[in-house]
């Protein structure tokens, strides 16, 4: 496998994660712009265009009364990952369902029905494509591609 592993953290940091992605990313207020890569019932995977509602902070006080989040769940196992520039990632599931957050450099992502989803710095997708042909990772460009893999438990941002 090409990813290297560079750090494993447990869930005080996941937490900032989560309150990072909603204060950062935010495209729209009250919500988080993400791409979501998931298997149809004939095995093949395709992209789709999600939105991630945010809420205050139920009796929020201080600080957190300035902030809206969506919580994703307690969550173990998350794992910066290291793409080296160039290299290509043939055909492979998502090992889990997870949030993968790019950190460095830009990779191409292309769903088994031909779709391209390119994600740079600051971009995340929700990989659900743990079962059928999968999809193909590139880290294009000049740098390597670092991305943060934070797992999602399920019953946590599915479809409806």
């Amino acid at each position: 496998m090409v990813r290297i592993k560079l750090a494993r953290l447990g869930l005080p940091l996941a937490g900032i994660v989560g309150l990072w992605l909603a204060s950062a990313m935010a495209s729209t207020p009250g919500t988080v712009s993400f791409t979501r890569l998931y298997t149809d019932a004939n095995g093949v995977s395709h992209f789709s265009k999600e939105a991630l509602p945010l809420a205050p902070v139920a009796g929020g006080q201080g600080m957190e009364a300035n902030l809206a989040v969506n919580r994703i769940g307690d969550v173990k196992g998350v794992t910066f990952a290291q793409l080296k520039a160039g290299a290509t990632e043939d055909w492979h599931i998502a090992p889990r369902r997870q949030l993968m957050v790019c950190v460095r450099g830009i990779v191409e992502i292309t769903a088994s029905d031909g779709q391209k989803e390119r994600m740079t710095p600051g971009q995340f997708m929700l990989l659900e494509d743990t079962t059928g042909k999968g999809h193909i990772t590139h880290a294009t460009g000049s740098e390597d591609h670092v991305a943060l893999a934070v797992p999602v438990p399920d019953g946590v941002l599915t479809r409806k």
